[in-house]
């Protein structure tokens, strides 16, 4: 089989999302660090971080069919040009906290179409056998961009101030469209009359398939698994730990994904995600339960990769057969509507983190989700070993 990085389009649009993540995760560090320093509060940290993924729940319902009804090349490179003038605006002098965090709910907002845009588009790039080790090379380059983006953020947020992180994230924006729009090339709307009963009828298309609907059950799990980071900041002044751990401990969730996604897109066959996908669910939570007895950087850093590493494998599993399910022409609505429970399930985590850390601190509070996110679990494992036969890559 062919390697997926062969050609021009996909290797490009890996480099593109890259430089993205990479700025994306500055600034949440350069805000993480902003907020916590200012207030000293659990709770509006969590809430700053959610104002990263909230929003993007918005703009994949209300947007996201865009990615089926303009050219996906197109949509793309808009968005990522809009994005670099949001933080182009963000790094100047002087601005506010609210007027910030105003603008980072904006970005976040089209994140959701964004996010529905490059999944289809990386779908339409590579063909059928060889989109799961795509996928897996596209997460763990991910993976390892939010871990050079958040060890960065620590140490530029704290020594330079978040202006620079921010206005970094601005030339990563600008550098990825301009990628896109010169090496992927262009192609036709894909919105069919078959595709017409909008967001609603897609999401009844999703919910009423087993297939589907236990994939979708799944990007749930971001409520309980998003905690370490949420509450990276807080957990670090409980440790009485320096600034740059902040950074350290955000990119915990890259550590050891970058290995485990190599593995995985070399030696699993796409005709095993079936067999993966409940156990998949299950494993993410298991390593956080220790969380709140841990005092040492290191034991936290090696737990939080470790959940990380086990979610990115879920992630690669349920983005590549859920791609593969959807028609093409409302492939990028179906993309939008899972984007957006993935966004709400993580800006909610992030928000209900801060809340439960308020009460019982940071570590406690990361195991306390972890608990409750392996009996969720349980939902999408179990729906799919009740389908006959690996429902999860068989199409209806």
């Amino acid at each position: 089989m062919p390697s997926p990085l062969s050609g021009r389009e996909f290797p490009a649009l890996l480099a593109a999302e890259t430089l993205s993540v990479v700025g994306d995760q500055l600034s949440r560090v350069a805000l993480a660090l902003l907020v916590f320093e200012r207030t000293r509060s659990a709770g509006l940290s969590g809430l700053t971080y959610a104002l990263t993924y909230l929003p993007t729940v918005a703009g994949a319902l209300t947007l996201s069919q865009l990615a089926d009804r303009r050219p996906r090349r197109q949509v793309s490179v808009a968005i990522d040009t809009t994005r670099a003038l949001i933080m182009l605006t963000m790094a100047l002098p002087g601005l506010s906290l609210p007027v910030l965090c105003a603008c980072v709910a904006l970005s976040s907002f089209l994140s959701g179409p964004y996010a529905a845009t490059r999944l289809a588009l990386l779908r339409d790039v590579l063909p059928q056998e060889r989109f799961g080790a795509g996928m897996a090379v596209r997460q763990s380059l991910s993976q390892g961009g939010q871990l050079l983006g958040f060890c960065a953020g620590g140490v530029l947020a704290s020594t330079v101030g978040p202006s620079r992180c921010l206005l970094v994230d601005a030339v990563t924006f600008a550098a990825a469209a301009v990628i896109v729009r010169v090496s992927v090339r262009a192609r036709p709307a894909a919105l069919s009359t078959s595709g017409d009963g909008g967001t609603a009828g897609t999401f009844a298309m999703i919910w009423h398939s087993p297939a589907l609907r236990a994939i979708f059950l799944s990007t749930g799990m971001g409520l309980f698994l998003t905690a370490p980071k949420a509450l990276a900041a807080p957990l670090v002044f409980d440790l009485d730990l320096g600034t740059a751990w902040v950074g350290v401990f955000m990119a915990s969730e890259g550590l050891f994904s970058v290995a485990a996604l190599a593995l995985f897109a070399r030696y699993v066959d796409a005709s095993r995600y079936g067999r993966l996908f409940p156990a998949a669910c299950l494993v993410p939570a298991l390593p956080l339960l220790a969380t709140g007895v841990l005092h040492q950087p290191l034991l936290v850093v090696t737990v939080f990769g470790l959940s990380g590493a086990a979610w990115s494998v879920l992630t690669v599993l349920a983005a590549s057969s859920f791609a593969d399910l959807l028609p093409n022409d409302q492939r990028g609505r179906g993309m939008g509507i899972a984007a957006s429970m993935n966004a709400t399930a993580q800006g909610a985590g992030a928000f209900l983190a801060g809340l439960v850390a308020e009460r019982v601190g940071a570590g406690p509070a990361v195991a306390v989700l972890a608990l409750a996110g392996g009996l969720f679990a349980l939902l999408p494992a179990v729906t799919s070993i009740r389908l006959a036969q690996a429902p999860v890559l068989t199409r209806p």
